[in-house]
């Protein structure tokens, strides 16, 4: 890659620390030919400042929807287990609605809220169960977009209840050990490698929360949800990326068909904003596109695309054969900070327009 853009690349980032929008990040650059990975700042801040390293682990928080459960329901979609109009009552007969279907799920348009009513009163496994299959919609499905974690949480158990295995094994077998993703994990073991997120005092910690889940819900689940919980690096979610752009082949085998990876790219469901054609778009599980993207301005219409709130982010733009994901923990030592927000979008820009572009099309 050419070493006057990523020597630009970096000074981006390093701006970004030292203006305090997040202590650290890791960075993986996947184009058509070739990878870069970096390190910058610091893994941690308190109780002691840590230099970062290419190899820290990081809370995925909102990107475990797409990386782990989402891409599970694919591989179930194409072993014939399920079809995305299935009723989710089939797979769990607790759930309430019997006119809700995985793609509503998917979607994030079933429905159900954006979180679990009472969530921040949960202190148990079996409490946080309970309230999940007691969550009512709040409006006729398919009438909105409204993001849902509760959603996902259930999409979570329709896997384990398709493959009889709980998420953390199900995604392993069917996703992370074929594509060699062997350090992505949920609840890691070695708690040293992970960038600590949240400096809190309430039920779920007191103090800085490292190597745990940094989600109350995912957290009272056991570290294990369809919404949240997954730890990765910077090299394994490359991994991901690749296939993708590789139109779902790794290292000569395919892991998705074609025809997934093209259903991964299709808007399923979008919302106008007045007289603006920059939509509020989404596919299954990812975002594709649409207003306020994190893959900036510059990014293609075929670009897929997901945010989680500790600092993570991931996007895949097909038509200019790139991809990237940048890795912080900007909630540390608060989660009051969101300076990370309009900088991805900046970032974006600057990756597409020196790493990607039209002129990397065949």
């Amino acid at each position: 890659m050419n070493k006057e853009y990523l020597a630009g690349l970096d000074k981006l980032i390093n701006d970004a620390i030292s203006d305090g929008a997040f202590p650290g990040c890791n960075i993986g650059l996947v184009t058509k030919d070739d990878k870069y990975f970096a390190s910058y700042g610091k893994k941690a801040l308190l109780p002691k400042e840590e230099v970062n390293d290419i190899d820290t682990l990081y809370d995925m928080a909102s990107c475990s929807k797409v990386l782990s459960t989402t891409t599970c329901l694919y591989k179930l979609l194409e072993a014939g287990k399920i079809r995305l109009y299935d009723s989710v009552k089939t797979y769990l007969p607790r759930f309430m609605y019997d006119n809700i279907t995985i793609w509503d799920l998917m979607t994030h348009s079933s429905g159900l809220p954006s979180s679990v009513t009472k969530g921040s009163t949960i202190t148990s496994y079996d409490m946080a169960i309970d309230l999940i299959y007691a969550t009512e919609v709040s409006y006729e499905k398919n009438t909105k977009i409204v993001y849902s974690d509760v959603g996902y949480i259930l999409l979570g158990f329709i896997v384990e209840a398709v493959t009889g295995k709980p998420l953390n094994e199900a995604a392993k077998e069917l996703v992370f050990d074929p594509l060699e993703m062997y350090d992505t994990t949920y609840n890691p073991v070695d708690a040293k490698r992970c960038a600590p997120t949240e400096d809190r005092d309430d039920i779920v910690c007191h103090g800085v929360v490292r190597g745990k889940v940094h989600d109350e819900r995912a957290y009272w689940l056991g570290g294990v949800a369809g919404h949240a919980g997954l730890f990765s690096t910077v090299k394994d979610i490359s991994h991901f990326i690749e296939m993708v752009l590789n139109n779902g082949v790794y290292k000569g085998k395919m892991f998705l068909s074609p025809a997934t990876v093209d259903l991964m790219f299709t808007p399923q469901v979008k919302e106008a904003k007045g007289v603006s054609l920059d939509t509020n778009q989404r596919g299954l599980g990812w975002i594709v596109k649409g207003d306020y993207c994190s893959a900036g301005d510059l990014a293609s219409k075929e670009t897929i695309l997901h945010t989680g709130f500790t600092g993570t982010n991931v996007f895949i733009d097909r038509i200019n054969k790139v991809g990237f994901t940048m890795l912080a923990n900007r909630v540390h030592p608060t989660r009051e900070n969101t300076k990370i927000i309009p900088f991805r979008g900046r970032l974006g820009n600057y990756i597409i327009a020196h790493f990607g572009g039209r002129n990397c099309a065949s």
